[in-house]
Parts: structure tokens; C-alpha cells; sequence
């Protein structure tokens, strides 16, 4: 099986409608306010900054949405060596402390009460996206980006509220930060401002990855 290049996901990227990014940036901000498996929240998160990519295409210059993806599949990759170092971590605690670690552990239901609760918040945030969306334009951008900008800064700061885990916290803070990224770009559209932005995610995904490690260690962290 081959890997696609970035050319070849840059190419796919551009078939995609701009209506289609709302629905794509919905389904992976619901992973990320819903998935227990650290895993799939990053393959969310990268899948987030591949549709902005997608959404940007439609609104600036290529070479800028091209310039975004990279970024975020960087930050993916940060942030995914980061959780496997700090998993790694934790199982050596949870082999040296057996029977702490049993005590921590849980039969739980399927599907607890918190994930419930965080279902219900999800529906809540989809709702206000978009009533937000057709209440409240954002300037000239296209009414499915101006919702999808909306959802963005709102699954973000929820995933702030909620969560403790630094790499979901740090997920969040990410995913507003696009939000806002899909609104400014247009605005300022330059390759430096482009580059400046780029280079303050990648330190804040270097930083969150730093704190994942260093919480990895500690039993009642779940990665």
C-alpha cells in the first residue's frame, strides 16, 4: 500500500464542496468532545487542519491552504509521539503499583454518564453553530464557513472547560485557534502572517506534548 504524498492529499483536498467542510468539521469536533481513545482524538484533530486546508482552498490563495495542512500534520505527529511516550509511561507506573492500579480500574458501563452528558453537549454546541451562523454572519465569508468558524471556537472552548487531560486540553485550545485561523486567514491572507501562525501552533503542540508526558506517569490520567 502506498502513502499518499502531500500532493496527492492536497489534490483530494480541492474536490471537496465548501458546504462538505461544515459537516466534515462537525463529525471530527464531536470525536473530539466524545472519543475516550487518545488516538482517535489526534487522527480528529489532524482530520480537522486537512479540512481547514479544504475550506481554505475555496477562500485564499492555494499555497496558504497548502501551508496549513502541513502545519497540521506536523502537530499531529507532535502530539501523537508526545501520547505514546506518555502511555508508555504510564504502564511502567501501573506495573510497578499493581494493586493501585487495580483499584483504579473499573467495570463501567459502556457508555458512563459523562459521555452522556458530553453527547448532550455536543447536540447543544451543533444548534447554536449554527443558529449562531445565520443569526450573526461573519463578514464575507461563505454561510457554511462562517458556522463551521462558530462550531470551531465553541467545541474549543468546551473542550477547555471540561477537560483535564492536558493533551485535551491542549486539543481544544487547538481547535479554537482554527477556528478563529479559518476567519483571520481571509482577512490577512499574507505568507508571513501565514508562517508566524504556523510557527505559534507548532510551539503550543510542542508544549502540550511536553505536558502529556510529564501527566503520562501519573495513574489516573487515561490516555
Amino acid at each position: 500500500m502506498n502513502i499518499p504524498s502531500l500532493a496527492d492529499i492536497f489534490t483530494w483536498l480541492i474536490g471537496i464542496p465548501v458546504e462538505y467542510t461544515t459537516l466534515i468539521f462537525f463529525l471530527t469536533g464531536s470525536i473530539l468532545l466524545l472519543a475516550h481513545d487518545w488516538r482517535v482524538s489526534v487522527l480528529a484533530l489532524v482530520g480537522q487542519y486537512l479540512t481547514m486546508g479544504a475550506a481554505l482552498v475555496y477562500l485564499v490563495k492555494p499555497e496558504i491552504a497548502a501551508a496549513k495542512v502541513l502545519v497540521g500534520l506536523f502537530i499531529g505527529l507532535m502530539l501523537y509521539l508526545s501520547a505514546r511516550q506518555a502511555g508508555w509511561r504510564q504502564k511502567l507506573a501501573r506495573s510497578a503499583h499493581p494493586l493501585r492500579a487495580l483499584m483504579g480500574t473499573s467495570g463501567g458501563a459502556a457508555f458512563p454518564p459523562g459521555r452522556v452528558f458530553r453527547l448532550v453537549v455536543t447536540l447543544l454546541l451543533m444548534v447554536t453553530a449554527i443558529s449562531l451562523g445565520q443569526s450573526y454572519p461573519i463578514g464575507d465569508l461563505p454561510n457554511a464557513t462562517g458556522i463551521a468558524v462558530y462550531w470551531l471556537a465553541l467545541v474549543g472552548l468546551t473542550l477547555l472547560i471540561l477537560s483535564e487531560n492536558p493533551l485535551k486540553v491542549g486539543q481544544g485550545l487547538l481547535t479554537a485557534i482554527t477556528g478563529f485561523e479559518l476567519w483571520y486567514t481571509t482577512l490577512e491572507g499574507s505568507l508571513l502572517v501565514v508562517g508566524l501562525w504556523g510557527v505559534v501552533n507548532l510551539l503550543l503542540a510542542l508544549a502540550v506534548g511536553y505536558l502529556a508526558i510529564i501527566r503520562g506517569g501519573e495513574l489516573e490520567e487515561d490516555f
